[in-house]
């Protein structure tokens, strides 16, 4: 959602692979069996221009939600169509007054996509023109929208803008989400492509510049020009291609039996609607509901298109994923931070409130706050920094952001690492306010990791090779030390590692390449050994909630390789690591992995910060992807500026955040 360049964050739904030439994720998807499906050219008319036809729509949407297979829609927001009389057909999901068509339609894609479907932008109304063309270029689904042969304008990259940002409104009017852009037709020009790259991370269709489109992704870690800078971006191909017939479900199957690439494929569900038939009440009355008749398959309804290709790919032991599956992060924004921000300067967390995590920075004499505003585009303005204390901190105080008194909004807390003395700056309207002392606690503590408990606010450190855990609350700071084995060598991580209800402690080794979870337990802190997880030496490891399930995953960012990596907790002690990695993704000395909730959806996303010898200094941000109806996991990108700056992305993109995604309901 961010870029550091010296700070840039990107942030939000942008998880990029980036596929290089040096053996790393050149072809992410290679023989792991992944299998993609998108749902093309929905949209508020054709064959769903009547309620029967959009019941008939849901009920195949309900069919791939009922075997978990995650599912993708390329959304047309607004359907024109000439008539044979001349007149018109035009409705949208934008429209100020919207009559059933549009509301039904609103209503399966919101329904879809709390339950795991992932909708995106297939251009605006797909076509060109306000009068009879030429193959039926004016109607919607059929006509192109961009490079309308004898239509100059429709080549052009503002034009390209015009029409993702009115597709952008038209989302978020109907309160959806995209997550990816897919030209009509896959046709449009290079430089619209950046156009849309600007605004997207993803793009759901292939990169006609790279061979790799016939069997995997392909990223670009590039600055885009057009409009704000942004970071690089994914193309994500179909190489399965689509079904027009009875033959061609046979010819899919047959190529995919013969594939070692991404067996992606697209399919209008319209070719389901005689495989489908009206369910009655005992009156004989069609069963309805939220407003449309129910439809179901005939009898099992094995023979239909969409039936036999998910029963043939099943059987070649394909496993169906989510954009956010293959795609962690997506590339989001890039903030600017003031010159000579260092990466021990910086804090993250809401401080204002908003949901968004905003960037604190310290500085000699003032903390500055950088308030987050991570919703798309994500070539959007960020606000300036703004000065929320004047202070001075000298270099044995340390800083951290915790929730003093439970408002939702982080607070920040120094501790003085040669006194022991605690302060508080409790989180006002666009300032911090007058120092509290609230309490002390021993000098020279190590590691020292807040989290947030049931009543207040803990403080777990080490000191002499114990385990501290020092609570605030009810005004009063209780300090408790525990036995433990951990050397200097272990790092130690504050989350919810053993369940979703209660704060563990993760101690692990790099050198050993150990882990053990220390849970409390009646007074004491039981050790659990830590199964599935591989930790390289010089990896930063950072503890985080990536898919929303509310147990801390491990995120690990290796900035010589620019490799993210994730594992996601199962409970009990288990982790597995995700099918794909993220990455390279910010690579260079000087770097530095930061993760947080930049979007505000409940998954954590990641973000980069690099230090730069020039004047320019960014954050990269990556956030994670909005799984909303599965549980999932997700993604993040790089870029350089010219001779100023490098900067790169982040975990999402999400969000991008955020964010891979399982099929678990």
């Amino acid at each position: 959602m961010k870029y550091w360049i010296g700070g840039v964050i990107a942030g939000i739904l942008l998880l990029v692979y980036f596929l290089t030439y040096t053996g790393e994720n050149v072809f992410p998807d290679l023989n792991k069996r992944h299998a993609m499906i998108r749902l093309e050219d929905v949209g508020p008319g054709g064959e769903y221009n009547s309620l029967d036809g959009l019941g008939k729509l849901r009920a195949v949407m309900e069919y791939l939600e009922a075997e978990q297979i995650p599912f993708h829609v390329a959304v047309i927001p607004r359907w024109k169509s000439m008539l044979p009389d001349g007149s018109w057909i035009e409705r949208g999901i934008d429209d100020p007054d919207p009559d059933s068509i549009s509301r039904g339609l609103s209503g399966i894609l919101l329904d879809a996509q709390q339950h795991g479907g992932i909708l995106g932008m297939h251009g605006y109304s797909h076509q060109f023109g306000d009068a009879a063309m030429k193959g039926d270029n004016q109607n919607s689904g059929t006509g192109a929208e961009f490079k309308v042969s004898g239509f100059p304008v429709t080549k052009d990259p503002a034009y390209a803008a015009e029409r993702i940002q009115k597709s952008l409104s038209a989302f978020e009017k109907a309160g959806i989400h995209p997550a990816f852009w897919e030209s009509p037709h896959y046709k449009d020009t290079r430089e619209q492509e950046k156009v849309f790259r600007s605004f997207m991370g993803i793009l759901y269709q292939p990169d006609f510049y790279s061979l790799r489109s016939f069997k995997d992704l392909n990223v670009y870690e590039t600055i885009n020009s057009f409009g704000k800078r942004s970071l690089g971006s994914i193309y994500v191909p179909a190489p399965l291609g689509y079904v027009k017939d009875e033959s061609s479900v046979e010819k899919i199957l047959s190529k995919a039996s013969k594939s070692n690439g991404l067996a992606s494929f697209y399919f209008h569900p319209f070719l389901e609607f005689s495989y489908l038939k009206k369910v009655l009440d005992d009156d004989g009355k069609p069963v309805m509901k939220n407003g449309l008749p129910v439809y179901k398959y005939k009898g099992n309804g094995d023979r239909s298109y969409l039936h036999r290709l998910v029963k043939g790919l099943e059987e070649e032991k394909y496993h169906w994923m989510s954009l956010y599956d293959i795609i962690p992060f997506t590339p989001a924004h890039r903030v600017k931070l003031p010159d000579g921000t260092k990466g021990q300067q910086l804090l993250v967390g809401d401080v204002d409130g908003k949901g968004n995590a905003d960037i604190i920075v310290r500085e000699r004499d003032q903390i500055l706050v950088v308030p987050g505003n991570y919703s798309m585009p994500r070539n959007r303005p960020q606000k300036s920094p703004e000065v929320w204390l004047k202070a001075s901190f000298p270099s044995e105080e340390m800083l951290f952001l915790v929730d003093y008194n439970g408002d939702k909004k982080k607070d920040l807390l120094s501790y003085n690492n040669e006194t022991g003395s605690l302060t508080v700056f409790i989180a006002g309207k666009g300032k911090f306010q007058s120092p509290q002392i609230i309490g002390k606690l021993p000098s020279g503590l190590e590691s020292i990791q807040p989290y947030q408990s049931l009543n207040g606010f803990g403080l777990i450190a080490r000191l002499d090779g114990r385990i501290l855990n020092s609570v605030y609350s009810n005004a009063h700071l209780t300090t408790k030390s525990y036995d433990a084995h951990v050397s200097k060598d272990n790092k130690i991580f504050i989350g919810k590692f053993q369940n979703s209800l209660q704060d563990d402690i993760l101690s692990l080794s790099l050198s050993g390449r150990q882990a053990h979870i220390l849970q409390f337990e009646q007074g004491r802190l039981g050790e659990h050994r830590v199964e599935g997880l591989e930790v390289a030496s010089d990896d930063q490891v950072e503890a985080a909630d990536s898919n929303g399930d509310g147990r801390s995953d491990l995120i690990t960012y290796n900035k010589k390789t620019g490799v993210w990596r994730v594992f996601e907790n199962e409970g009990n002690g288990s982790f597995r690591s995700l099918d794909n990695d993220f990455g390279p993704w910010a690579r260079g000395n000087g770097r530095i992995g930061i993760v947080a909730d930049f979007d505000g959806n409940g998954k954590m996303d990641i973000g980069s910060f690099v230090e730069i010898w020039s004047s320019a200094r960014y954050s990269t941000l990556i956030s994670k992807k909005d799984t909303i109806g599965l549980k999932g996991r997700i993604h993040a990108p790089i870029y350089d500026c010219h001779s100023k700056c490098v900067s790169r992305n982040y975990f999402f993109g999400q969000s991008l955040s955020n964010y891979h995604q399982s099929r678990r309901l």
